[in-house]
């Protein structure tokens, strides 16, 4: 008995290892299309075939050679066919039996029914006195019958001009989506030109582009740029993220094996910050003598103004008017934004109004630096009793930190602490210091 299972279990292993060799091979080789390119045939002036073994100038049998072999080169560094020509499928169409005046698409029918090839492409060619005309036709086999599927046709002023053609025909055999002739990029477009993302928001843009004619080119590819990293990010899908609010410029290369590419297309990216919030919390320290642990309500708001506070002045125009009305400058709003904005690198201005229903009223103005990650804010108020605590009426400098969990493009939800250093106007020399917990809720414009 332990022999005959010894014997199974190395049966079993021989089969496993068989099968395992023979899937690993079907999945990593893949069958590529078999192309067969047959020499061009040749018509007089009158339509009829001619038998360019029989002509005493070779330049016309020479010419029939080398068009089919230029068509097989291209083909072949395309990479995703099998390419054979009448040179090395020889005997086996010797045993087809062609004769001179066999129509191409005899010709193509028999080497596809024979099994030698999943496509057929064959052509002419025509003298008109000193000009060549090449015709390129393009057979496969489609419900067991013969279909011309591509077709082309060129003119060369010239016998020795005629293989400078192959290019262009080998464009027009095959459809737009399969280019055996890598065209060159001449234009790239975005989609859309301008986006604007809220904070940790991503999107994926959209980018085409087209050759000299216009046409769309199949499978670019393309490199991604930022010129603010730091706020907007894209990765190498063009897909881009707002990591802080602002804005950056996306430009966007076509770039090719062979070809050159042509201008970049830019894309304006601008990231918002949360425009409203509400916090729900409670001081982890006590206030004062009072007994407990005070819950606070609170609202942040964050304007959207310009986060410099200025903008630049353009040049004075001679004899122009003075302008009378406020400027950007003068604004309030602007320079508290500036001023607060300034204690971190791009900071924004948030307007905090915390509430204790049954003591006090807090307002601050906080310069924050936010990032998809979290903030980080600092910033000076006043904290007014709606009791009889005189003692807590004072001067704050706030400093918070907080995370965010994104729950929707336009809606995250906040964790945050936040630190109060309150001066006493009774008694500037005698801060007390506050430590809180706020649970909240961010809406995105």
């Amino acid at each position: 008995m332990n022999k005959i299972g010894h014997r199974l279990g190395v049966l079993f292993l021989v089969c496993a290892f068989f099968l395992g060799t023979t899937n690993g091979f079907a999945l990593g080789h893949v069958q590529e299309e078999k192309v067969v390119v047959l020499d061009f045939l040749a018509l007089d002036d009158q339509g009829d075939y001619i038998d360019t073994r029989n002509l005493s100038v070779a330049d016309l049998t020479n010419l029939s050679r080398v068009m089919s072999q230029g068509i097989a080169a291209r083909l072949v560094q395309y990479g995703e066919f099998e390419v054979q020509d009448s040179i090395s499928l020889g005997q086996a169409l010797d045993e087809l039996g062609f004769a001179f005046d066999t129509s191409a698409w005899d010709r193509a029918e028999a080497v596809l029914t024979a099994g030698l090839a999943d496509q057929v492409i064959t052509g002419s060619i025509t003298l008109l006195q000193n000009t060549a005309v090449i015709g390129v036709q393009r057979f496969q086999m489609q419900d067991a019958r013969l279909q011309l599927v591509g077709s082309a046709m060129g003119s060369a002023p010239k016998i020795s001009d005629a293989p400078q053609l192959v290019d262009s025909l080998v464009t027009s055999l095959f459809p737009a989506e399969v280019q055996v002739i890598e065209r060159s990029v001449e234009q790239v477009f975005a989609v859309p030109g301008q986006v604007r993302l809220n904070l940790g928001q991503s999107k994926q843009i959209e980018v085409y582009a087209l050759d000299a004619l216009g046409r769309p080119v199949a499978n670019p590819q393309f490199l991604f740029f930022s010129s603010e990293e730091s706020k907007v990010s894209v990765d190498e899908h063009g897909v881009v993220t707002g990591l802080q609010p602002g804005a950056s410029t996306i430009t966007v290369r076509a770039i090719s094996r062979t070809t050159r590419s042509g201008s970049p297309a830019t894309m304006n990216v601008t990231v918002l910050p949360p425009t409203f919030g509400i916090r729900v919390g409670s001081l982890l320290t006590r206030r004062g003598e009072v007994e407990g642990f005070p819950v606070r309500i609170g609202l942040r708001l964050t304007p959207t103004i310009d986060q410099k506070g200025s903008q630049t002045v353009p040049p004075a125009i001679a004899d122009a008017p003075t302008p009378t009305g406020p400027t950007e400058s003068s604004n309030p709003l602007s320079m508290i934004s500036s001023f607060f904005g300034s204690m971190l690198t791009n900071g924004l201005m948030t307007i905090d109004l915390d509430l204790d229903p049954s003591s006090e009223l807090l307002v601050s103005f906080s310069g924050v630096q936010r990032s998809a990650g979290g903030y980080l804010g600092t910033g000076v108020g006043y904290v007014t009793p709606l009791d009889d605590m005189e003692s807590q009426r004072g001067f704050v400098l706030r400093f918070t930190a907080g995370t965010q969990y994104r729950a929707t493009n336009r809606m995250s939800i906040p964790v945050e602490a936040v630190v109060d250093a309150i001066f006493p106007t009774a008694s500037i020399l005698n801060p007390t210091f506050r430590i809180g917990i706020n649970l909240g809720l961010d809406l995105f414009p």
